[in-house]
């Protein structure tokens, strides 16, 4: 059984299925973060150019997201982002809630979520329908790490399993 805990603001996986002394995913490392490959169609536009654009730096972002737009490369120390993702932060008032569906905090025209959890970690981030709208090598259209559920929106995100930082919270 899964079950995950929040300490200290982060959310961490208890009694999760682990490779450790596992002799066949030993052998089997997979690829790196972000050198994943994801069939993209080549027809489907993108919906990374503005949210979730490659980025070094917040001024990076501020082309596509003005002023405030924050480029981030790792979210709690436990996910590292294939070469940054521009976002806007926002807020979740609740530790129950991990989505805010267009959260006019991250675009008044709506069309963008606030997605995490309160006091931890929050961004604004479209959602998406399949991997094709996603755009970026290493980014795949996905429920969030450690805190979706089953019918929750998805977004583009990077691989969950090879971006980790912190094995065994992941």
């Amino acid at each position: 059984m899964t079950r995950f805990v929040l300490i200290s603001g982060l959310l961490l996986c208890v009694a999760c299925p682990s490779s450790e002394g596992d002799d066949e995913a030993a052998g089997d490392e997979g690829p790196a973060c972000g050198e994943e490959v994801v069939v993209k169609d080549e027809v489907t536009p993108t919906i990374m150019e503005a949210w979730g654009a490659a980025c070094m730096m917040d001024s990076d972002c501020e082309p596509g997201l003005g002023v405030g737009a924050k480029c981030i490369t790792n979210i709690l120390s436990v996910f590292d982002l294939p070469s940054g993702y521009c976002t806007r932060e926002c807020a979740i008032d609740s530790t129950a809630v991990t989505f805010i569906l267009d959260d006019p905090e991250c675009d008044p025209a709506g069309g963008v979520a606030c997605v995490g959890i309160d006091g931890s970690f929050t961004a604004c981030a479209p959602t998406c329908e399949n991997d094709s709208q996603c755009g970026r090598e290493g980014y795949a259209c996905t429920i969030m790490p450690l805190i979706g559920m089953d019918g929750d929106p998805t977004f583009c995100l990077m691989n969950a399993e090879a971006c980790c930082t912190a094995p065994g919270s992941c």
